[in-house]
């Protein structure tokens, strides 16, 4: 029997070997969760408020504290970076909407969510950030941004195959304080999507779907780097617009996944 906070759930180990209590979050996510019982549950809502409660606790390992740990590392990793040459740009964004970050990924439930694996802390990966940046350039950009995309991101072009200028480092959670909170999606029209020759009407039963995402008002920092200060720069003001402007994550065009300069 696993147990963590209010959650209780059976999880099938080889031999003798047991786990009393799970402190990881990724861990409990993504293979603890029991999805037969979740499915067949008639109070999914509060098995994912009990699971939010459980993840946003600022959780150690013994006595060490992983987010403070962990941004340790990523500030020696920039030092290291700077110290063969490379510029780095670290800077933070907070979220003024909730971040739908991994939410159509794999798991065992309805849907995902992205978590650090061997720590639990929220994300952003650094191809998401890449991802949506070259998105955004290339549809929002002006002539002149648009015309650097492949000296900023590189191109794969058989011809003449080029890296990119700038690497991205995976943003990460500064504190994990009320990190998650429990959102709907209501499909009100569900027999329209799943019958043939019926119409959608206002008396079908609405189906709510609950999902974990990443509250508001958390703080992510981001690290990125390159050669060259003034396109580092250029990337790190673009960066700021995108995610201000269209966000990052799922669920954009409902307004989730925006972020601000802190």
């Amino acid at each position: 029997m696993l147990t963590s906070g209010a959650i209780e759930m059976e999880y099938k180990l080889p031999g003798k070997v047991q786990i009393q209590n799970i402190a990881n979050p990724s861990f409990l996510f993504d293979k603890c969760l029991d999805a037969q019982n979740y499915n067949n549950s008639k109070s999914k809502d509060m098995i994912l408020k009990n699971t939010a409660s459980a993840l946003t606790s600022n959780y150690k390992f013994g006595n060490l504290d992983v987010y403070a740990a962990y941004r340790k590392r990523m500030e020696n990793l920039a030092a290291g970076f700077k110290n063969q040459g490379y510029v780095v740009k670290t800077f933070m964004l907070k979220s003024i909407s909730g971040l739908c970050i991994g939410i159509g990924r794999d798991s065992a439930i309805e849907n995902g969510i992205t978590l650090e694996r061997n720590l639990g802390i929220p994300i952003i990966p650094s191809s998401s950030i890449k991802g949506v940046l070259r998105s955004y350039v290339t549809l929002y950009g002006t002539d002149e941004e648009k015309s650097k995309i492949n000296e900023y991101f590189g191109s794969d072009d058989d011809q003449n195959p080029k890296a990119g200028e700038v690497d991205f480092l995976t943003a990460y959670s500064i504190n994990g304080i009320g990190a998650y909170k429990v959102d709907i999606i209501n499909n009100h029209f569900s027999e329209y999507y799943q019958k043939d020759n019926v119409a959608p009407n206002d008396w079908f039963d609405p189906i709510p779907v609950y999902f974990l995402r990443i509250s508001s008002e958390k703080v992510f920092e981001f690290n990125i780097l390159g050669k060259d200060e003034k396109i580092v720069a250029e990337v790190q003001s673009l960066i700021e617009r995108a995610f201000k402007e269209v966000g990052v994550g799922g669920k954009t065009a409902v307004g989730y996944g925006r972020m601000i300069k802190v």
